[in-house]
């Protein structure tokens, strides 16, 4: 994702009569120059007027022979002043030749454009529902899989800048995973569409990793032997996260690839059907499956919807009764010169890759794991409908930005603490007395622990700055670094605080913040050891937890050593 701050500039004048095609054409043609060059003679507007500093008002009235009134206040002692004129270009001519003024121009409007600069981002009011810019804010998703088990996935304009791997097909007869039907493109557009690069509209996590399995033909029709062998072959292929956006009635081959797709920890989303009734369809209604119904901009159910006992979470389908209530995405669309169009679908199928798609975000800004995942989703919903859980919502609508504050408070807002507690311990049993070496000793060890944390609930763009600082230290380098490599047991050790301890250790204005890295980065690694939080690459169960703690306790001896010099600096003076 393009980490962009844009600022555009327009030329704001008033003219007497209507522009022409060819005066268009020539203002097009010459839109290097200066923005008021190619104004008639007979254009009125405003003119910003800079004087010599220190110009009073009376002076410069009398100098230009207009009624200049200063900006603001403020401008006074920049004699900074506006007037309105008749004949623009004029105006501009003949204070150009005054010595006394310092530059001339029209009022040019300033635009700060919010994020993303998607141009039809403000027509996908289930993104802004559901809060995907704190998704963006978060990482988007990356380095984690989503396998898109639909009609397949084709490369269409909006999705140019999406990592998309080559896929496979289960349909007989088919050339690849390309979507010759335009749902799976479509679904897969509602998960990770290319975001904030000028283009069309928005997806939920734009740095996700799509996995095209077509099981739907071109009529979006498949078998359950389609359907089994796309879910074995999504596994094989290392989905975390699988979107199955279909249905039918229940089937035991497509239950045991579905169970074991689950103990192969990829976690399984999928759509409760369009019947508009009573009854969850296959594979939703499945052990473990994460069931979704669909809702409205009203966040009314849709009349379309299926429900039943098994809905674990409603989520944005869209209602094409409402004015704009669909769910708008780029897809394949062969009438189109193109070959794709930006259209409006609804149904329990553009729900579903909601889910996946915040699922996808969550996975990638450091929750553990599949049963984290759905936690974290189904514990952060609105609740609508009957209080508490009920077969028409599940637990409520998928609220993402609520989810991602809770992932940030519950699990990094922890660490924060723990680290906090462990420097503050580790310097007081140090002993000595300085304060402010132990301030920046603990402040330090709950920034490494748990990161700045909360500069994910602020309202900020999304950056590469921000997903890294509002990480705890040892996951930076999952935030850096491509995927699996982010995750390798040297990111998940005591190598820096050791590095940190013999190089800068021992310095006087940097020893406590080396003092509070080593403390931060044991908390952290202990806490994993015991929580399970933290998987080494290539470091499974009993392996992974041994190495945690030994580093852990590194860690910890850094800290001590580093407090220890201190001391002895403190009795030494």
């Amino acid at each position: 994702m393009r980490h962009l701050f844009l600022v555009t500039l327009a030329a704001c004048t008033m003219q007497d009569d209507a522009q022409s095609p060819d005066s268009a054409a020539a203002e097009s043609a010459t839109s290097g120059e200066r923005a008021w060059d190619a104004l008639p003679s007979s254009g009125a507007g405003t003119l910003v007027v800079d004087l010599a500093d220190g110009t009073d008002l009376e002076t410069a009235r009398a100098l230009t022979g207009l009624p200049l009134s200063w900006v603001s206040p403020h401008s006074a002692d920049e004699a900074l002043a506006e007037v309105q004129v008749d004949d623009l270009q004029g105006a501009i001519a003949a204070l150009g030749e005054l010595p006394s003024v310092e530059a001339v121009e029209p009022t040019i409007a300033f635009q700060a454009l919010s994020y993303p600069d998607d141009p039809l981002w403000s027509k996908q009011w289930n993104l802004r529902k559901i809060g995907a810019p704190a998704g963006w804010r978060v990482g988007g998703g990356d380095g984690v899989v989503v396998a898109v088990i639909d009609t397949g996935v084709t490369r269409v304009a909006d999705l140019a800048d999406t990592h998309l791997l080559k896929g496979a097909s289960m349909v007989p007869g088919s050339k690849g995973a390309a979507d010759d039907n335009g749902h799976g493109t479509h679904v897969a557009g509602t998960i990770a569409q290319s975001t904030n690069n000028g283009v069309g509209v928005a997806g939920i996590a734009p740095e996700a990793t799509i996995l095209p399995i077509k099981v739907l033909s071109a009529s979006g029709m498949g078998t359950n032997g389609w359907v089994a062998a796309g879910i074995d072959a999504a596994v094989d292929q290392g989905a975390d996260i699988i979107n199955m956006s279909l249905g039918g009635a229940s089937s035991s081959v497509v239950a045991v690839a579905v169970e074991k797709a689950q103990k192969a920890g990829v976690l399984v989303v999928a759509a409760a059907g369009n019947t508009g009734r009573r009854g969850v369809g296959s594979p939703a209604s499945l052990p473990g499956v994460i069931a979704v119904s669909a809702t409205g901009p009203d966040d009314e159910l849709a009349p379309y919807s299926s429900y039943g006992p098994e809905v674990a979470i409603a989520a944005p389908g869209g209602n094409k009764l409402k004015s704009d209530g669909g769910i708008l995405q780029d897809t394949v669309d062969p009438g189109s010169p193109d070959g794709h169009a930006y259209k409006s679908f609804q149904g329990t199928s553009m729900a579903t890759p909601h889910v996946a798609g915040a699922a996808a975000v969550l996975w990638g800004a450091g929750a553990g794991g599949p049963e984290e995942v759905r936690e974290l989703l189904l514990s952060t919903t609105n609740d609508l409908g009957a209080e508490g859980r009920d077969e028409r919502f599940g637990h409520g609508r998928l609220n993402l930005a609520a989810a991602v504050r809770g992932l940030s408070v519950e699990r990094h807002g922890l660490l924060f603490g723990l680290g906090g507690v462990l420097a503050l311990l580790l310097a007081t049993l140090g002993g000595g007395r300085w304060a402010r070496w132990k301030a920046v000793t603990v402040v330090t060890g709950a920034a490494s622990a748990g990161g700045l944390f909360f500069l994910n609930m602020l309202p900020l763009p999304p950056s590469t700055v921000v997903d890294v600082l509002s990480r705890p230290l040892l996951l930076w380098g999952d935030a850096l670094v491509p995927d699996p490599w982010g995750r390798s047991p040297l990111f998940f050790s005591a190598a820096l605080p050791l590095i940190a301890t013999f190089l800068l250790g021992p310095t006087r204005t940097l020893g406590p913040v080396v003092a509070g890295i080593a403390a931060g980065a044991a908390a952290h690694l202990l806490y994993g050891a015991a929580m399970g939080g933290l998987q080494p690459w290539l470091l499974p169960g009993a392996l992974g937890t041994g190495w945690l703690s030994v580093n852990g306790l590194v860690c910890v001896v850094c800290a001590m050593a580093v407090i220890g010099i201190r001391k002895m600096r403190d009795r030494e003076e």
